[in-house]
């Protein structure tokens, strides 16, 4: 199954959004990355902007047991799920499954926040873009395909430029 996925920080965003991307490509071996958002907090009592990117993975796991996992990630970034009001507070991370695909192509019609819909629709201001560093790669400028080099145990490759809308993502992502 594929899935379309956001990702959300603003405690120290650069640094946990690069390092929930670097877990999550360990955890399913490559993905899909929009461009990197700053996005002014939205539904939250906080100042802090938030980095955002849309990111899409593929898992043999339902969406129930996939969420559990992006939740247990969370934790481990520091974010308290324990806490009634958590949703209403500053995080270190947030993933969230927005849609999921048997085929790889997404419509895009489940994303209700605006600043994902703009990601998905390539419909942001660039201003608000911003860059991560992710294992020495300098990505969030532009639509990213990054997967695990097999013949060589820690080593990534990114290729960058691709839209999401306008292709299917299961073509672009290695070993699919």
């Amino acid at each position: 199954m594929w899935y379309l996925c956001g990702l959300g920080s603003n405690i120290r965003p650069e640094t946990n959004l690069a390092i929930a991307i670097d877990r999550l490509l360990a955890d399913y071996g490559s993905l899909w990355l929009s461009p990197v958002i700053s996005t002014f907090p939205e539904g939250i009592d906080t100042e802090r902007s938030f980095l955002n990117a849309l990111v899409i993975v593929f898992s043999p796991q339902s969406p129930q047991h996939l969420k559990s996992s992006f939740n247990h990630l969370e934790e481990t970034l520091g974010r308290d799920r324990s806490d009634p009001l958590s949703s209403r507070k500053d995080r270190t991370i947030d993933i969230d499954i927005l849609e999921h695909s048997d085929n790889g192509f997404f419509s895009g019609e489940q994303i209700g926040e605006r600043y994902y819909r703009n990601l998905f629709n390539d419909r942001f201001d660039a201003s608000f873009l911003s860059t991560i560093t992710v294992r020495g790669h300098s990505l969030g400028k532009t639509p990213t395909t990054i997967y695990r080099n097999l013949c060589a145990s820690d080593e990534i490759v990114v290729q960058q430029g691709q839209q999401l809308n306008n292709h299917g993502v299961k073509s672009t992502l290695a070993g699919q």
